[in-house]
């Protein structure tokens, strides 16, 4: 017998959005300029390079 992992009010927080407000959403969905400088396009890297490096930052 599976014992359940989650209780019913666990897995319906886990199956929706967060409330996050607007500041929080600046906070950490804006990119540092050490991070934009770390982007850019100036270190040979393409559109998709830097999308990518962009999201895991």
């Amino acid at each position: 017998m599976v014992a359940p992992v989650f209780t019913d009010e666990e897995l319906e927080g886990l199956r929706r959005f967060p409330e996050i407000g607007r500041e929080d959403l600046f906070r950490f969905f804006t990119l540092a300029p050490a991070d934009v400088a770390f982007v850019g396009p100036g270190r040979g890297r393409g559109p998709a390079d830097r999308l990518g490096l962009a999201v895991a930052a």
